[in-house]
């Protein structure tokens, strides 16, 4: 088993880190068979150690290696590869997804095995699932993208497998595949240029409303969402519902509260074309964030804020002036004009100066 576990080692082709994407040199790697202080058995495990360091689970590789039984390449992440280091196993994903398909043909000098490409068990699952009843059938859909489902959502994935697979253009979604477990079929996606199959796990979406990127579970629990949103996003649009309106040239405004659409209607009765405002990066408790201002009017820039508890939280735990130094500091990169922030107690007072401004 040793010998097999160096062979699976030596199968590294190459490692990546999973934040960048940059490259990681391999100058050594090593196998130690030692204990794990958190065992509570305190027996010996296999440890990966690269270049000296020991690789643990949590750690930010993205590694590519070539199967001792296909010959293929495949990306997995840390945890994947120490499980198959600590368990022997010489397969790869996609070997086990071939061998519930594989053909024997018994003949009087030998067993001759037949292994089929993915093409064509793809044709074949999708054969085999149309033989099984109805209730099955529309039972898995509710809970399974189909392809049409996969393609609305697809502008927002950056990437699968929490940054291992980035290449999105490159993967055929099956929302049908057979597997060999209870569920009998599931959904993968096809890497045509490897010619590999992998399960649409760990996605990085783009926040349609925020922009930034976050990680989930898995693409399915997308399935009805008519919008794509980041579990910050979620939380504002379920407490604030965000609704859509439109400016005097039709073009699509969003806003949250009722003192935004006052402000809306104010520009449209004085003929002013108000547009969303921009994303604007801030930092806050070493975390890198979007902040969307409300509107935009040629070069100024305009925050509507009601009295809510939400904002004063933010002004007693300094997110909002971390906020405020980053519009700032937008407005002197993008040569804009000023910032204004309008409440209920100084609405008067703004729409004044900003008529005056904009004249």
């Amino acid at each position: 088993m040793t010998e097999l576990r160096n062979k699976i080692l030596n199968t590294i082709v190459e490692i990546k880190n999973k934040k960048d994407n940059t490259v990681i040199p391999i100058e050594t790697k090593e196998l130690i068979f030692e204990a794990s202080k958190y065992s509570s058995t305190k027996t010996n495990i296999w440890y990966v150690f690269i270049n000296n360091i020991k690789m643990k689970k949590t750690s930010e590789y993205s590694i590519s290696y070539k199967c001792l039984d296909c010959d293929k390449m495949t990306t997995c992440a840390s945890t994947q590869f120490l499980r198959k280091i600590r368990q022997g196993k010489s397969q790869c994903h996609q070997c086990v997804l071939m061998d519930i398909n594989t053909v024997i043909y018994p003949s009087r000098e030998k067993i001759h095995i037949e292994k089929k490409s993915l093409i064509e068990l793809y044709e074949q699952s999708k054969n085999a699932f149309e033989l099984y009843p109805e209730q099955y059938k529309n039972s898995y859909l509710l809970s399974h993208l189909t392809y049409e489902d996969y393609e609305r959502i697809k502008p927002n994935i950056i990437s699968f497998g929490n940054g291992s697979y980035l290449d999105i253009d490159n993967y055929d979604f099956w929302s049908i595949y057979k597997v060999n477990n209870q569920m009998c079929f599931s959904s993968v996606l096809y890497d045509k240029k490897n010619d590999c199959i992998f399960k649409a796990n760990q996605p990085i979406m783009t926040c349609d409303n925020c922009q930034r990127g976050w990680r989930c579970k898995s693409i399915e629990q997308f399935k009805n969402c008519y919008k794509i949103l980041c579990q910050e996003c979620k939380l504002c649009n379920r407490t604030f519902k965000i609704r859509p309106t439109k400016n005097i040239n039709n073009d699509i405004l969003v806003y949250q509260s009722k003192l935004e659409l006052k402000f809306i209607e104010w520009c449209a009765s004085n003929n002013y074309v108000v547009l969303n405002g921009p994303y604007v990066d801030y930092n806050f408790n070493e975390k890198s964030r979007k902040y969307r201002v409300d509107f935009q009017i040629g070069d100024i820039l305009i925050e509507i804020k009601d009295f809510h508890i939400w904002h004063k939280n933010q002004i007693a735990s300094g997110q909002w002036e971390a906020k405020e130094n980053a519009v700032k500091k937008y407005i002197t990169d993008n040569k804009l004009n000023k910032f204004y922030f309008i409440t209920p107690n100084n609405w008067k007072q703004m729409l004044f100066e900003l008529k005056n401004i904009i004249k």
